[in-house]
């Protein structure tokens, strides 16, 4: 697997080693995406297919992303995994006693911004019958059946999924702690 670092991708776009600041809110981010006039045909194959942060939308975001993620997790670092994702890699320590060091992984998706990023916890190893738990190691960080409580393409960020991550950590050193889930399930 090759990985390059936040500084070489951030080079080859041309956006330096810090993004700019911005003077647009996310939520401008679905008029923006409708005006590039991205061609979005069916399934096309991985050779043909444009990635999303050579768009001219997503050179927008990756900028917004980059911004938001060093203001709130300055410790997360961005790299390119096999020329085909860009991830954001950091840990999260839980702050319960006793609490353990996470290594979190934030993947954005061939679709994004339109579909979520994908969290995965890749240390430790979380037990095999946990609580909101997707496949594998990928918390179940929001409601995925199209509730307002859930990921957001105009306004959630990496920064706002690692967060969300955050606090699934909390849960999870509860639950393991007092066999109770925190908070409310839906």
């Amino acid at each position: 697997m090759k990985i390059r670092r936040a500084e070489e991708i951030l080079k080859s776009l041309g956006l330096g080693q810090s993004a700019p600041a911005l003077a647009v809110e996310l939520k401008l981010h679905r008029r923006i995406n409708a005006e590039a006039e991205i061609a979005r045909p069916g399934r096309i194959s991985d050779e043909l297919r444009e990635d999303w942060w050579n768009t001219p939308s997503g050179r927008w975001r990756l900028e917004v992303e980059y911004k938001a993620m060093r203001e709130r997790f300055p410790g997360f670092e961005a790299v390119l995994l096999d020329e085909t994702f860009i991830t954001w890699e950091g840990r999260l320590q839980s702050a319960l006693a006793g609490g353990r060091s996470y290594l979190v992984y934030v993947v954005y998706s061939g679709g994004f911004p339109d579909e979520a990023p994908t969290v995965i916890i890749a240390e430790p190893e979380l037990a095999a019958i946990t609580p909101h738990l997707l496949f594998g190691q990928q918390p179940c960080l929001f409601n995925h059946a199209g509730s307002a409580r859930g990921y957001d393409p105009g306004s959630t960020t990496a920064a706002t999924l690692v967060a969300w991550t955050a606090l699934w950590i909390h849960a999870y050193e509860t639950w393991r702690q007092t066999g109770s889930w925190p908070g409310r399930s839906e």
